[in-house]
């Protein structure tokens, strides 16, 4: 590892990166979905830092990371390659990476990409969309809540409509610094990473040559798309989908069980 132990601003990939590294032993990386910011990972890192090594970030122009004001398009490849970047600037050994939502496509993506660096994958939720049978269904659930989110406080009130929607009966455990900086980076997340995000998908090809361990989570209390999707990768891979206790952010409520996957995964 690095020398980091705390919180650190680390340049890679043509952007800087606010990281936090806590804990010893074997390192775990951990992949914010919507909001794209490590402290929604708060209580699931300090249950980690017991055995680990844990370094949270903040993705791309989100959360305490830089933002680059004209900075419009992402995609779910440019994202991986800031994971193996960030991993390659710290000087991380082999790590086991995990990722919630759309954080769990950049994990799987960055892995696919250089399996070599990961030793093991963890997928809670993994918002696949690109596969589902009827996207639209999916679309449909999210849509109207955005809307009205829009309607009451513009991209702010979407933005966070959106991930009070994603966390379900969790919502209250978000952190108010998360929902001040996701309102602030609204259009990040509505505008540069919703489209782009839903029409990713990997090759299947890619999942069924995979050696990297790969373990998917689906959550108990959750959406038929999110378990379809899950199931997709997993029959893909070769591997079984496993129930885990909670929502869609599960590790909010629940960050002991996560916690547990993510050792049996390492």
């Amino acid at each position: 590892m690095g020398t980091i132990d705390g919180a650190a601003l680390v340049e890679a990939s043509g952007a800087t990166f606010h990281v936090d590294v806590a804990g010893k032993g074997t390192p775990v990386l951990l992949v914010p979905g919507a909001g794209g910011d490590a402290r929604q990972y708060g209580e699931l890192a300090q249950v980690l830092a017991q055995n680990h090594t844990v370094i949270s970030y903040d993705r791309r122009n989100n959360g305490r990371s830089s933002q680059q004001p004209d900075w419009s398009e992402t995609s779910v490849d440019q994202h991986a390659g800031d994971v193996i970047a960030l991993l390659e600037m710290l000087g991380t050994p082999p790590c086991v990476v995990f990722g919630n939502s759309t954080g769990a496509l950049i994990a799987l993506a960055a892995a696919l990409k250089a399996p070599g660096r990961f030793t093991g994958v963890v997928l809670h939720e993994p918002a696949l969309l690109g596969v589902l049978t009827h996207p639209d269904d999916a679309m449909a659930s999210v849509q109207p809540v955005i809307a009205a989110g829009v309607e009451a406080g513009g991209l702010a009130g979407g933005a966070e409509a959106f991930v009070q929607f994603a966390a379900g009966d969790a919502a209250a455990l978000l952190p108010p610094e998360f929902l001040e900086d996701l309102r602030k980076n609204a259009r990040v997340l509505l505008e540069a990473e919703f489209g782009a995000f839903a029409a990713w998908r990997p090759e299947p090809e890619s999942l069924a040559k995979m050696s990297t361990p790969l373990t998917i989570l689906s959550a108990e209390q959750t959406a038929p798309f999110f378990v379809e999707a899950a199931q997709w990768i997993a029959s893909h891979a070769g591997v079984s989908r496993r129930t885990v206790p909670g929502g869609h952010m599960g590790f909010l409520s629940h960050p002991g069980e996560i916690a547990k996957e993510i050792d049996a995964g390492s």
